[in-house]
């Protein structure tokens, strides 16, 4: 007659192993072969799912930085709009940035950007830094005078960036702008920062 191995857990593979050892020596051998078989075969299969996935993630990754671009034609327009009112723009690292410097009465030295993104309704971001976080007090009554601003200056808009400094800018449809639109944009933010860096310039930090 001869000798049934009971269904154990894995946990007590080697316990079955001693146990039975005198009984079926031949079939036990057998068990541990495949085990041993089985366990290779589920490494390469995890070595090859894992490089499954790592190739879809670069995949994906690629795929979103190429459909991140912008087209050659917003650049070319951008900048045949900034030629076309005789800006002496700066290029950038970056082939959708540009900058423009302006002298101001109260902020000497107007930094004005000009950036592309991909928002179909607002691709064309123009902004001025105005002044840096660590020079603002963070008193109640300081907000409340930036605040006042937004209701103070017309298409603008006057608020904190994503490093808490204070900045003027207008979001606009590139697809929708010509020479004149971009003309009055940028007039807008370089006239309307250097006015509020005047009003302010005496709660700043040096």
């Amino acid at each position: 007659m001869s000798a049934r191995m009971p269904t154990l857990s894995a946990s007590s593979f080697l316990l079955t192993i001693s146990l039975y050892t005198h009984h079926s020596k031949g079939i036990l051998l057998a068990i541990v072969l495949d085990w041993k078989e089985g366990t290779r075969m589920i490494l390469r299969i995890a070595r090859l799912v894992a490089r499954a996935v790592l190739f879809a993630a670069l995949f994906i990754t690629f795929a979103q930085v190429s459909s991140a671009q912008v087209p050659q034609a917003s650049i070319d327009k951008m900048v045949s709009l900034l030629k076309a009112n005789a800006y002496n723009y700066s290029a950038t690292k970056s082939p959708t940035v540009w900058v423009i410097h302006f002298n101001g009465t109260h902020l000497k030295d107007i930094k004005l950007i000009v950036a592309l993104g991909n928002d179909v309704d607002s691709d064309m971001v123009i902004f001025v830094t105005v002044t840096e976080k660590r020079r603002m007090p963070s008193t109640n009554e300081f907000r409340y005078k930036l605040l006042k601003f937004n209701h103070e200056y017309d298409q603008v808009k006057v608020g904190l960036d994503g490093d808490d400094d204070l900045s003027v800018r207008v979001d606009g449809s590139l697809r929708l702008a010509d020479a004149d639109y971009v003309k009055g944009i940028i007039n807008q933010i370089k006239n309307s920062s250097d006015e509020i860096y005047g009003k302010i310039e005496g709660d700043l930090v040096p």
